[in-house]
């Protein structure tokens, strides 16, 4: 099967999406050893945990970037386009690449029964080679031990926190999805983490059998009309957002450059760090998306991403007005009850995704109103707003909405 088409291309792919009906590593291990792992000829730096592995993995490519190295990311889900899941130097890689590189893995697609996500771990490995690229940073799907991304060897295995997600998956204790997001510690690399719970931290050393890098937190902090400032390790640190939960993504970003340094893996200048974290900007993380009235979206997917949001929210002295929806396999009644809990503007509404919930199921048991139409719902609360408006949930609803708002 070959195709000539960009835009027929992803839509096959994209229906592969849940074509695995058991999660596991096999497939795609499989496949690797038939080609002599060319995973192993990158040199790579691998970030899981629950929330801001994406923000983590953009802040650091920044610093790479500006020390001069050609970086590669690897993220996922995307916000705009498929696209954006393969990016060198933060340009993510085009139609023509694209396309060439799915018909390069057709052939492999039904002989190892992959799925999407797996066949888009293997078009990122050999973009990147091809590409020759410095360094890559692959962000995991989802938990890590099992990840199809869980086939490189890194020089850096970087765990951002952990919380309660994908629990059929995972497991429904902390403890139990910590040991799969330290299924990424390899045998050999640095291991660095800003999970700041001892008993989670035990798991990691263990799983490590070294020592390991826990991050401090930081709760001294300065937030201004439209940025905020922390210092750390002697720095002062200057960030182009309102969201307080990137401090310790930033800073989690800031400890992987600095160890790289440290241990003469890659080198990297503290004024790199500093510039490459005062230059990033991830899209759809507390994006102002127009000023009068104020509108943030921010996809805060789960209960903990939530509870970082709120903490942002609490320090507006406006009125807030939410707009959410979320898939129907994520704990949306405690999102939308933690939500209650800051204001009582509510609209639930819904988006056109396989696995999103029904309003009518979102709303159940909140003071909430509904208004299918997600477009109908923004224009509802803009208008209505006597503050600000913050639409969040799901990140595959972030991305229709931020179209939406961009092309209005």
């Amino acid at each position: 099967m070959q195709f000539n088409d960009i835009n027929h291309a992803l839509e096959v792919l994209m229906n592969r999406y849940q074509i695995v009906s058991e999660y596991k590593l096999e497939n795609i291990q499989n496949l690797a050893a038939t080609l002599n792992n060319p995973q192993n000829q990158l040199k790579t730096i691998h970030i899981g945990g629950t929330n801001g592995k994406g923000s983590t993995t953009d802040y650091l490519r920044s610093i790479l970037q500006t020390q001069g190295y050609k970086v590669a990311t690897f993220t996922s889900p995307h916000l705009i386009s498929h696209h954006d899941r393969f990016r060198i130097n933060n340009q993510s890689i085009s139609d023509e690449d694209l396309l060439r590189h799915i018909n390069l893995t057709t052939p492999y697609w039904d002989e190892y029964s992959l799925s999407m996500f797996e066949i888009d771990v293997f078009i990122a490995i050999n973009y990147f080679l091809e590409q020759k690229v410095d360094i890559a940073i692959f962000e995991v799907g989802l938990g890590g031990r099992l990840d199809a991304t869980n086939i490189i060897s890194p020089i850096v295995s970087a765990i951002t926190n952990i919380s309660y997600d994908h629990m059929k998956i995972l497991g429904d204790t902390l403890e139990e999805i910590a040991h799969e997001k330290a299924g990424i510690i390899k045998e050999e690399g640095l291991v660095i983490t800003g999970e700041q719970r001892p008993q989670l931290n035990e798991i990691f050393k263990n799983k490590a059998q070294r020592e390991i890098t826990i991050t401090p937190a930081i709760t001294d902090y300065q937030l201004n009309s439209d940025n905020i400032t922390y210092h750390y390790r002697d720095q002062e640190i200057h960030l182009q957002t309102l969201a307080l939960y990137q401090i310790k993504n930033s800073q989690l970003a800031f400890e992987i450059a600095y160890q790289l340094n440290q241990h003469q893996l890659l080198e990297v200048s503290t004024q790199s760090i500093i510039q490459g974290l005062q230059n990033t900007f991830w899209q759809g993380r507390f994006e102002k998306m127009q000023d009068n009235p104020p509108v943030f979206i921010d996809g805060a997917h789960n209960e903990a991403g939530i509870e970082e949001l709120i903490n942002t929210l609490k320090l507006f002295k406006e009125p807030i007005f939410i707009v959410f929806s979320a898939v129907a396999d994520k704990n949306y009644d405690k999102m939308i009850e933690k939500l209650e809990a800051i204001t009582q503007d509510i609209i639930v509404t819904e988006f056109d995704f396989k696995r999103a919930s029904t309003a009518e199921n979102l709303a159940l048991g909140h003071h909430v109103r509904i208004i299918k139409d997600y477009k109908e719902a923004i224009e509802t609360s803009i208008k209505e707003t006597k503050g600000v408006v913050v639409i969040t949930g799901s990140l595959y609803f972030i991305s229709d909405v931020r179209q939406y708002l961009k092309e209005k």
